[in-house]
């Protein structure tokens, strides 16, 4: 109880003083957005022995149309507007946030590759700088350096952060092998035309696992993850209609708005791709009905509930290392 009072009476402190007393940023060297402008994460102390490492989203882009000067469907350069919201994961004062008082280490997504690219392409006239990989590597050196020995780590991101996390877990479950580790993707569920061009324009960092195809789907990460690490566990969360992930499987089909048959498509495969792994006891799903993109940074993560089953019970199970029930309408 004494520290529970410690931490509302600091948290308290920490919000009359601003942004900057919650978060700290942490500068990378070398590190490089899309256009080219420095890079840096940010890290929430709290307890050293519970961790939240968190890949932000932010779109994508993988050729000259979705990756030019004036697009919008990728951050060009580090943007923290989630922090200053301070809503769902976000909310550092909050004691029903089920990360209340843990380390969270933020990581920005500025390079349009699902944070693993490794390379600069020249799109015809303009470069982008797809290095999401060596900023997420330097991140998560930090944070291997500075919390060696974590009891919890919930690793996890919304929509391309999703993607973040998962294609990140094998690292970051190889180097914590005694932790109790939670991988959940908010809203990044893998869907993509066969002729997705992506992987080959970023030169991506890509898991290593056993059994994967090449590039590897992220139904099969999902299930290879929970095979080669029993103790830890895999989750999903998505709405069946998700406007913006239906947004880029049209893009990916060169429509410039979906059509009523392109969201029908995706999400028939949404819900085959997130049901994938079912056959792993570790993994487990949370379906919602609707078309709203992500819940881990907005305020309906306390109050969403699916039947009998409220979203914010679901993570706190997930926080707690155990592995909730699959949820779906």
């Amino acid at each position: 109880m004494k520290r529970l009072i410690a931490l509302v009476l600091l948290f308290a402190l920490a919000l009359a003083q601003g942004l900057e007393a919650f978060w700290k940023a942490v500068e990378v060297p070398g590190g490089v957005c899309a256009d080219g402008s420095p890079y840096r994460f940010y890290v929430s102390p709290g307890d050293p022995k519970k961790v939240v490492i968190d890949f932000q989203g932010g779109g994508a882009c993988w050729d000259a149309a979705t990756c030019g000067p004036e697009s919008r469907t990728y951050r060009k350069r580090v943007d923290i507007q989630e922090l200053g919201l301070a809503q769902g994961i976000y909310n550092r004062i909050s004691v029903a946030n089920p990360f209340f008082g843990w380390t969270h280490v933020f990581i920005p997504y500025c390079t349009g590759d699902l944070h693993v690219g490794r390379a600069t392409v020249d799109y015809g006239g303009f470069k982008v700088h797809h290095q999401g990989a060596r900023n997420a590597q330097a991140a998560l050196e930090y944070v291997f350096r500075n919390h060696t020995n974590p009891e919890r780590v919930f690793v996890t991101g919304c929509s391309a952060g999703a993607y973040g996390a998962v294609l990140w877990a094998d690292k970051i479950l190889a180097t914590y092998k005694n932790a109790q580790i939670a991988v959940c993707g908010d809203a990044g569920v893998g869907v993509v035309t066969e002729d997705f061009p992506g992987f080959t324009a970023w030169n991506p960092r890509l898991p290593e696992l056993p059994g994967l195809s090449s590039p590897p789907k992220v139904s099969e990460i999902y299930r290879a993850l929970a095979q080669a690490y029993p103790k830890a566990v895999l989750a999903q969360y998505t709405t069946l209609l998700d406007g913006t992930q239906i947004y880029f499987y049209a893009l990916m089909k060169k429509e410039a708005a979906p059509s009523e048959a392109t969201a029908r498509e995706w999400a028939v495969a949404a819900e085959r791709a997130v049901g994938f792994p079912a056959s792993e006891a570790n993994y487990t799903f949370y379906l919602a009905p609707g078309s709203q993109h992500c819940i881990l940074p907005r305020p309906e993560l306390y109050t969403l509930k699916v039947g009998e089953v409220s979203f914010l019970d679901w993570l706190r199970a997930l926080a707690e290392g155990k592995t909730p029930p699959r949820v779906r309408p």
